[in-house]
Order: C-alpha cells, then structure tokens, then sequence
C-alpha cells in the first residue's frame, strides 16, 4: 500500500529528499538515507544488456511518464555523458528546474525496484550548491534503446 506524506524541508534539500526516496523506493537501503527495518525483500541487482533483462526493461519504458520518457531519451541517446538535472530541467522543459528532474526520477526508481533492478540512470552531486549530474551507463543505454 502507497500512502502520501507530506513534509517541510528545507528548498535546498529538496533534491536530495527526492534522491534519498527514489533510492529507498529502489531498493537502496544501506546507503544511510532513510534506513529501513525491512529486510525481507531481494536486493536489487544492476540492468544488464541480457535477453533476460530486455522484458523488465520494456516492462519499465512502458510505464514512463513523458517527461520521464524524455529525459531518459537524452541519457540513452549520450551513454555516459554527464548532464545537470538544471541543463536536462532547462532542455526539456521540465519546471522547477533541478528539484522538478529529481521529482520526475521518483516513479521510474519506483518502477526499476518493481522489477528488481537498480535504478537504470546514475548520477552524482556536482558542485556545492548545485544540482546533481545525470548519466545512464553504455550497457544499460544499449539496452533501453531497444526498447524504446
């Protein structure tokens, strides 16, 4: 059962509540953001170039939003070109900039962890201050350009 939260933070940290939740939502629960008791579950593994792979991926480019769609479009399009969520909000017209990509990669780490996977983009803070870079390694390009 999903239920909706609604809390105060922060707008600097906005961004990274996001990150920390699509982390938790997939799967990631040792990180040290929001650590959880819940410790039945598979963990996740990495997306992989395989036939085995190629369904859950479909699975999971069938449910993209189109802004998801889009921004997932440009990674895939660039395999390991690293790209601000302010440049990736500002090229495809996404609102609220950096924090409005953040809240788009909610549901795909949500679908990702659906199908036992990691979320299929990586990424990293950039500097102080700034947002966090965006990058979907050449493997899992390749196989997210087949199904899209």
């Amino acid at each position: 059962m999903m239920v909706d939260v609604t809390v105060k933070v922060p707008e600097e940290l906005v961004g990274e509540l996001y990150a920390a939740v699509a982390r938790l939502l997939a799967g990631d629960r040792d990180s040290g953001a929001l650590q959880s008791a819940e410790t039945a579950h598979a963990s996740p593994r990495e997306w992989s170039n395989t036939d085995d792979d190629l369904p859950l991926a479909s699975e999971v480019w069938g449910k993209l939003s189109s802004n998801a769609a889009a921004l997932f479009s440009r990674l895939i399009d660039s395999p390991g070109h690293r790209v601000s969520g302010e440049d990736l909000a500002a090229d495809l017209g996404i609102p609220n900039g950096k924090y409005g990509i953040a809240g788009v990669l909610a549901w795909p780490g949500r679908h990702c962890a659906a199908v036992r996977r990691l979320p299929l983009w990586s990424w990293e803070y950039g500097p102080v201050g700034g947002s966090a870079d965006y990058w979907v390694e050449e493997d899992v390009a390749a196989l997210f350009r087949k199904v899209r």
